[in-house]
C-alpha cells in the first residue's frame, strides 16, 4: 500500500470522524487490491449488517478506494465482487458511533483471499484548527469516487449524481490536497519525504494545488444538487454494478381552504384529493448500464397514474388503449452510449420533457405545486432523442416524438424539438427549450410551436454560516398554434382556424405567455430550506389549460361547463410558501401554503365538481340533478334541473408531503 493511499484513506476516516462526532453513525472505508498491490476499480461491495436490518452498497474508485458513509453502529460483513478476480467476504467488522473503521481488501489473482487491515479511529479533538467540517467527507468522497449511474450527468433526470470540485478544504490534521486526494501514490505526510523536502526556517510556504475536477464527465466538474429539478443525493443506497436501482415515494395532505365536499382539486396534477392522506406517487425501477447500454424504467403508481394521462388525448385517435398501456410507466427507454467527445447518446421510449424546469418528481424541486409555466407544460415525451456533449459544460438534445405530452399523434405530423444546456460555472444553469411542428389538438390541423427558456443562479454560499446559501430561478414561456378548420367568425368551435397573436374576422389568437421566479435559501448544512416563489400565465384560447374534472371529464371528453374553444380567455397567477426539513439527503418533509387565481371560476368550491349520485360516465354532456346526462343545458327539465359544478375564481391551500427518494 503506497503512502498517498494512506494519506487519503487517514483524511476520510479522520473526516468522518469529526462529521459523526455529534451523531449515532460511524463510517466504513477501505482500499482493495491484488496480489501486485495494484488498486482494482470498478469492484462491487457490499455492507450488510449481521442483523439483516442494513445493506449498503458502493462501487469501488479507479485508485480502489471505497467507502460507506452514515452506517449505522454494529458488526457487518462485507463482500467484495470483482469480474476477473471473483469474490471474497470478510466477517465481523464492527462499526462504532462517532468513529471511522478502516477495513483494507486484497484478492489475489488466481485463488481468492483476503487480507484485512481492520483499525477503528476515536474522536480527534473537535477543534475548528485541526478538524475538518463535517461536509468534508462528503466532498472528498465525491472527488474521490464519483458515483456511476447510467445516464451520463446533465440530463436533468431524476437518477443524476454529479461530484463537486474540493475549492478550499478546511483545515485538516492531516492537510490534503484535491490534488493529492486523486493520485494513490502520493507518500503519507510527515516520512522523510517531507523532512527533505521541508522549507528552511522563515521560508513561505509552498502554495496548495489547484482543485482537481474531472474533465471528461459532462457537468461533474461541480456540485449541482442546488439545482431546481435536480436530486439532491450524494450517495446511491444500493447502486450496483450492473443496475442501480431507484425508488420515489411522495405522500401529501393538502388542505384546501375551499373545503369541496367532494375532496376534489383542480387545474393540478400534483395534489387531487383535499381533506385526505394521499399516495401521490410511488415510483419503483432504476437504472441498467453495461458495455455503453442503457436502460431505465421507472414505474408510476400512486394518484399520478391516472391525473398525469387523463390529460392526454391522443389515444382518441385509433385504437389499442395506449393510455391505459402506458398509464404506469413515468419513465421507460432504452439507450446505447458513444464515446464520442463528452459522450454521444442515442435513446428511445418515454422520457422526461425537461419543458416547464420543475422535475416530475417532487422530491427534486424546491416547491410542491409548480407554477402554471411549469404545470401546463409536458412532463414527458414519447418518442427519440440524441444526448450529445461536445464539452463537460454543455449537452444538444434533439427531440424527435409523437407530440406535446401525448402517447401518441393526433394527426400526420410528429414533434420535434431540442433542449440546449449549459452550465459555464458550478453557480449557473441555462436551458433553452423549442418545440414546433406537431400537430396536437384533436379533429384539427393546428400546428404548435413553443419556446421554454430558464436559468438558475446559485449567487451566495458561505458553509461557515447558520443560512450557508441563496439561489433563485427564472424561467419564460412562449408560444402559439396556427391553422384549423373552417373559419368561423367569434371562434366558437374547436374545428376553428387561429392564429398566434391577432384576432380577426376568420381566426382568433391562440397563444401562451408566462413566466415564474423562485428564491431558495438553505440553513444548517441542508438540514433546513425556505423557497418563495410564483408566476402567471396569459392563454386567450385556453389551449393549454389544465382541464378540471368535472363529471370525470378527460381532455378526450371534455366538458360542457368548462370548454376550452379559441376566443375563450384565461389569465391566472399563483404564488408558494414553501418550507422543508431534511434530515437526511434521502427524506424530505414539506410544508408548503399556495394561493392561486383566475379572471373565470376555475377551482373547485365548497360545493364540488362531481354530480348527485357520482359521476355519470357521460363526462362530456351535461349533469341532470337526478343523475341523467342532456346532450343541451336546457334537456334536464324533467330530471330533477340542472346541475352545476361550484367553481370559484381563487383557491388557498396547505400541503403536509413527506418525499423519499433512494
Amino acid at each position: 500500500m503506497t503512502k498517498r493511499t494512506s494519506l487519503i484513506l487517514a483524511a476520510l476516516l479522520l473526516s468522518a470522524t469529526a462529521s459523526n462526532a455529534q451523531t449515532t453513525f460511524g463510517t466504513i472505508a477501505g482500499i482493495i487490491r491484488n496480489t501486485d498491490k495494484a488498486p482494482i476499480g470498478g469492484a462491487t461491495i457490499t455492507a450488510t449488517k449481521l442483523d439483516g436490518n442494513s445493506i449498503r452498497t458502493t462501487i469501488s474508485g479507479s485508485d480502489g478506494i471505497y467507502t460507506f458513509s452514515d452506517v449505522v453502529p454494529g458488526t457487518y460483513s462485507i463482500i467484495a465482487q470483482t469480474e476477473a478476480l471473483g469474490d471474497v467476504t470478510i466477517d465481523s467488522i464492527q462499526v462504532v458511533a462517532a468513529h471511522a473503521t478502516r477495513t483494507d481488501i486484497a484478492i489475489a489473482g488466481s485463488a481468492p483471499s483476503a487480507a484485512v487491515i481492520s483499525s477503528v479511529k476515536p474522536l480527534a479533538p473537535a477543534s475548528a484548527s485541526s478538524v475538518p467540517s463535517a461536509n468534508f467527507l462528503k466532498r472528498l468522497e465525491r472527488e474521490v469516487l464519483p458515483q456511476r449511474t447510467g445516464t451520463p450527468p446533465g440530463a436533468q433526470t431524476s437518477d443524476q449524481v454529479t461530484t463537486a470540485s474540493l475549492s478550499s478544504p478546511p483545515p485538516s490534521a492531516f492537510d490534503v490536497r484535491a490534488s493529492d486526494a486523486l493520485n494513490p501514490d502520493a507518500p503519507f505526510p510527515g516520512g522523510p519525504q517531507d523532512a527533505a523536502a521541508a522549507p528552511a526556517p522563515g521560508a513561505p510556504a509552498a502554495p496548495a494545488a489547484p482543485p482537481s475536477v474531472d474533465l471528461q464527465t459532462p457537468f461533474a466538474y461541480a456540485d449541482f444538487t442546488w439545482m431546481n429539478a435536480y436530486p439532491r443525493n450524494h450517495d446511491s443506497v444500493l447502486d450496483g454494478k450492473y443496475f442501480s436501482p431507484e425508488v420515489r415515494m411522495d405522500t401529501n395532505y393538502i388542505y384546501d381552504l375551499n373545503h369541496p365536499i367532494d375532496h376534489t382539486l383542480g387545474g393540478t396534477t400534483e395534489g387531487t384529493r383535499t381533506g385526505e392522506v394521499v399516495l401521490q406517487a410511488l415510483n419503483v425501477g432504476g437504472d441498467f448500464h453495461w458495455d455503453h447500454m442503457q436502460g431505465r424504467v421507472l414505474l408510476q403508481m400512486g394518484a399520478d397514474s391516472t391525473a398525469v394521462p387523463r390529460n392526454d388525448a391522443s389515444p382518441s385517435v385509433g385504437q389499442w388503449d395506449i393510455a391505459d398501456a402506458y398509464r404506469y410507466i413515468s419513465e421507460g427507454y432504452a439507450g446505447y452510449h458513444m464515446d464520442v467527445q463528452h459522450g454521444l447518446n442515442i435513446q428511445a421510449g418515454i422520457f422526461m420533457s425537461y419543458i416547464g424546469l420543475f422535475s416530475y418528481y417532487s422530491f427534486d424541486n424546491w416547491a410542491y405545486q409548480p407554477s402554471y409555466v411549469s404545470s401546463n407544460t409536458p412532463w414527458f415525451f414519447n418518442g427519440a432523442r440524441v444526448q450529445w456533449y461536445p464539452t463537460n459544460k454543455l449537452k444538444f438534445e434533439p427531440w424527435l416524438i409523437n407530440g406535446w405530452q401525448s402517447y401518441g399523434k393526433y394527426n400526420g405530423k410528429p414533434g420535434v424539438g431540442g433542449q440546449i444546456l449549459w452550465r459555464p460555472t458550478g453557480n449557473l444553469d441555462f436551458v433553452w427549450n423549442t418545440y414546433g411542428l406537431g400537430q396536437d389538438t384533436v379533429a384539427t390541423h393546428r400546428t404548435r410551436i413553443h419556446e421554454d427558456d430558464s436559468m438558475e443562479w446559485k449567487y451566495y454560499e458561505n458553509p461557515n454560516k447558520l443560512m450557508h446559501r441563496m439561489a433563485f430561478s427564472f424561467t419564460f414561456d412562449i408560444g402559439c398554434e396556427t391553422g384549423g378548420g373552417t373559419p368561423v367568425v367569434g371562434g366558437e368551435t374547436p374545428g376553428a382556424k387561429v392564429n398566434c397573436f391577432s384576432n380577426s374576422k376568420t381566426a382568433e389568437a391562440q397563444n401562451f405567455i408566462g413566466a415564474m421566479v423562485y428564491n431558495r435559501w438553505w440553513f444548517d448544512h441542508d438540514k433546513f430550506g425556505v423557497t418563495v416563489g410564483g408566476g402567471f400565465m396569459s392563454n386567450p384560447g385556453r389551449y393549454l389549460v389544465l382541464l378540471p374534472p368535472i363529471n370525470g371529464a378527460t381532455a378526450i371528453t371534455g366538458t360542457p361547463y368548462f370548454t376550452e374553444s379559441p376566443g375563450q380567455k384565461f389569465a391566472g397567477y399563483d404564488y408558494q410558501l414553501t418550507f422543508d426539513w431534511m434530515p437526511t439527503q434521502f427524506v424530505t418533509w414539506r410544508a408548503e401554503f399556495t394561493e392561486r387565481g383566475t379572471n373565470v371560476p376555475y377551482f373547485t368550491g365548497p360545493g364540488g365538481i362531481t354530480p348527485p349520485g357520482g359521476n355519470n360516465g357521460n363526462a362530456g354532456q351535461y349533469a341532470c340533478m337526478n343523475g341523467a346526462a342532456s346532450l343541451t343545458s336546457s334537456g334536464c327539465g324533467s330530471n330533477g334541473g340542472l346541475w352545476s359544478p361550484d367553481l370559484r375564481k381563487q383557491e388557498m391551500r396547505f400541503t403536509l408531503a413527506l418525499m423519499v427518494h433512494l
